[in-house]
């Protein structure tokens, strides 16, 4: 089902809205990357040896809202390395034409990466995989007509190719901080946002991430 005429306009005005909430969440955490880098280059130490494995949370990126992951490096103070997590996303929109709609999104993902740089700074480069299950839920009447309520619900598997960029700084005693950017590629078929715009095959997403953890 196509938008059209003030439908249309609403999804317009929501999508220009969520464009500059995502501005807005970018500059705050590459300001934060910025201010990060200068304190945590101080830790570096000539003994220090790279952690193996760490644990940590993530929010944004490709999570989409909050996920947990597992890294490990491939072998003792190997540059390279990999990562697997689950992650859960969730949106809600209320429309003109329909009343409620409800998205939760569970994510499960793989990724290789390569870390450049000092000891305990590094820029991280990974590439990765995300698979999607997206739980749809829309109900309603279209313009508050009760004889054309309504419900929709749907379930689809879907899958992105990502790219991760970002800064990585582990700690003295093995905090782990990461923040960065994750541009998107939708490699499958088409599906629904929550404001009843389509996210097409080939539509290209970044979103900015931070995340907290321990290395060890």
């Amino acid at each position: 089902m196509r938008p059209t005429g003030r439908k249309l306009l609403e999804i317009t005005m929501k999508k220009k809205k969520r464009n500059i909430k995502r501005t807005a969440i970018v500059w705050t955490m590459l300001t934060g990357c910025a201010l990060a880098t200068p304190l945590a280059a101080k830790t570096a130490d000539s003994t220090y040896v790279m952690p193996q494995h760490s644990v940590f949370v993530e929010i944004g990126g490709v999570t989409g809202l909050i996920g947990l992951n597992y890294d490990m490096r491939l072998k003792k103070n190997s540059p390279w390395g990999f990562r697997t997590g689950v992650s859960y996303a969730f949106d809600s929109e209320e429309l003109i034409t329909y009343t409620d709609t409800k998205e939760h999104l569970w994510g499960f993902g793989t990724e290789l990466n390569y870390l450049l740089g000092g000891r305990r700074n590094h820029l991280e480069l990974g590439l990765g995989n995300k698979l999607w299950v997206i739980k749809y839920d829309q109900r309603g009447a279209y313009y508050n007509d009760p004889s054309s309520y309504f419900i929709y619900r749907h379930t689809w598997a879907r899958d992105m190719i990502y790219l991760n960029i970002g800064y990585r700084h582990e700690a003295l005693h093995g905090f782990q901080f990461r923040c960065g950017v994750t541009p998107m590629i939708h490699v499958t078929n088409d599906w629904l946002w929550a404001d009843g715009s389509t996210c097409h095959k080939g539509d290209i997403l970044f979103a900015p991430y931070v995340s907290f953890g321990w290395a060890f």
